[in-house]
């Protein structure tokens, strides 16, 4: 279960079709998929369509803080640095698969971010993107793990290869795929897409497990479209770290 988290899928965004206006009282109030799973499960999937940002819209991370609690205390006493690296895949209903970070092509050794309790990594530019920057169709889906490495390079290299692998070939992405194919919003489908996002970060939770790498913090966030996009950044603190997320165009 994420640490932080704001929003949820039910919050993602749709609009009535003219069919939906038509033979549905107060359509233009079914505005999110909480709104038309409430409404009816019956609905056919034309009576709506995913709402589409009217801006491009990317996210990305612009700084990372450790607590100072989160070495023990050996570490703490002896100013050792810790290897910590973050994960991130990103989304929309767009039909296009997860953007991961760092990806299976990344350097392994840039990934992995040297640290002590107390300090804080700033990424420059726009940051370290999670979402590259293009039109979001129904929202934008970010989960962000925070781990401390117990690998070198090498060894972190193809743990990053593994994740790569399993969320491209993650039920997540082949759902997303499947929207992209469908006509209109299926209730069934949402469920099934959130269901697999909930399977997926449990699958790479199990990866980094495996690879004796120490969980510091998971981040979950969801940006409807219909929400405004305001350019600039904002901190989100969690039990061992902080990250500030940048929003841009």
């Amino acid at each position: 279960m994420a640490i932080i988290s704001t929003g949820s899928l039910s919050d993602f965004s749709l609009v009535p079709t003219a069919r939906a206006e038509e033979s549905l009282v107060a359509a233009d109030q079914v505005d999110t998929f909480g709104t038309l799973a409430e409404v009816t499960r019956e609905a056919p999937a034309d009576m709506f369509q995913y709402a589409v940002s009217p801006e491009a819209r990317g996210l990305a991370v612009a700084r990372l803080l450790l607590e100072k609690g989160f070495q023990n205390f050996l570490a703490r006493i002896f100013h050792k640095t810790s290897k910590v690296y973050f994960l991130a895949w990103s989304w929309d209903m767009s039909g296009t698969p997860a953007s991961i970070y760092p990806g299976a092509a990344a350097d392994a050794s840039s990934a992995l971010i040297p640290m002590r309790g107390g300090e804080a990594r700033e990424f420059i530019g726009s940051g370290a993107v999670l979402f590259p920057s293009r039109l979001v169709t129904a929202g934008l889906a970010t989960r962000i793990q925070i781990w401390e490495s117990a690998k070198g390079a090498r060894d972190f290299g193809e743990t990053l290869s593994t994740v790569a692998d399993s969320i491209q070939k993650s039920k997540l992405n082949s759902l997303l795929t499947l929207v992209a194919t469908t006509t209109g919003v299926a209730t069934a489908t949402v469920a099934l897409v959130e269901q697999a996002a909930l399977e997926l970060a449990k699958v790479i939770g199990d990866v980094l497990k495996a690879s004796s790498d120490d969980y510091v913090d998971f981040y979950e966030g969801y940006f409807p479209v219909a929400a405004p996009w305001t350019a600039g950044q904002t901190a989100y603190r969690g039990h061992a770290s902080e990250i500030v997320l940048n929003q841009f165009n």
